[in-house]
């Protein structure tokens, strides 16, 4: 049975190591169990965190049914998750591409960056990657401010041109975040930024969601490999379009967005 959970310990199996499991623990531990806005749910063997009306969904679905109901009741607009569970769902599908890990190893932490959450909107707008102001700057400051989100960014001609962002998890990290301003694209900033960000992430698996058939030999060149696919789409009836489409990420699983 799918219920509200009340703390953090009850997350910790179905969040496990893994790019879903980090965003829902992300929020979670900024934000607590008590508000409306943000809300997580778990049957033990999945989490389910709502928040802005979408819903991440880390660990297996084991009762589709269970779950579609489930979802149809919280009113959630979109559903992000892995292939597999968005097959069993039967999400129509909206965005799609691979799940990157590269683990860690690093001996030092370097100290979260002091950086403006005005200038990493800046350089993502830049980049059509966020919609309005005012929702972003609160959702990022707070968590930044509890710790559970880090920055980094990487300054030329008296600004900030390069940005990168990750969410922390229990045992991993996701970057769910890079851009660079279009006018200093080609110049290396991406690939700076973003081992600027490992830098300032504990050891052990750090993840990418990268969009299909979008940015594969750069992270490839950061040495970022493929472990998996993911999903992003509306709940409804599955169609022959879809299934075909998430078998065929599952069985060459291939930008990085999603605070």
């Amino acid at each position: 049975m799918i219920r509200l959970a009340e703390n953090l310990e009850a997350l910790s199996m179905p969040c496990g190591s893994s790019p879903f499991g980090c965003q829902i623990r992300s929020k979670a531990q900024a934000y607590g169990f008590h508000q409306s806005f943000a809300q997580f749910w778990t049957d033990g063997e999945a989490a389910y965190g709502k928040t802005d009306g979408s819903v991440c969904i880390a660990g297996e679905v084991t009762d589709a049914d269970e779950a579609r109901a489930f979802l149809r009741a919280v009113g959630t607009n979109e559903v992000v998750c892995s292939a597999e569970n968005a097959e069993k769902l039967g999400l129509n599908i909206t965005e799609s591409g691979a799940i990157l890990q590269k683990v860690l190893r690093n001996e030092t932490v370097q100290p979260a960056e002091e950086i403006s959450p005005k200038e990493i909107y800046a350089v993502l707008k830049a980049n059509g990657m966020v919609g309005e102001f005012e929702p972003f700057y609160l959702d990022l400051s707070h968590r930044m401010r509890h710790g559970t989100v880090r920055c980094a960014g990487i300054s030329a001609d008296g600004k900030t041109v390069a940005v990168a962002a990750a969410v922390l998890g229990e045992s991993a990290s996701l970057i769910s975040a890079v851009a660079v301003l279009p006018k200093f694209h080609r110049r290396g900033l991406g690939t700076a930024v973003v081992r600027k960000m490992e830098q300032m992430l504990p050891s052990g698996t750090v993840y990418i969601l990268r969009e299909e058939s979008k940015n594969e030999a750069f992270y490839d060149a950061l040495g970022y490999k493929p472990c998996g696919a993911w999903a992003q789409g509306k709940l409804c009836n599955s169609n022959n379009s879809d299934k075909g489409r998430l078998l065929r990420l599952r069985k060459r699983v291939y930008y990085v967005r999603v605070f």
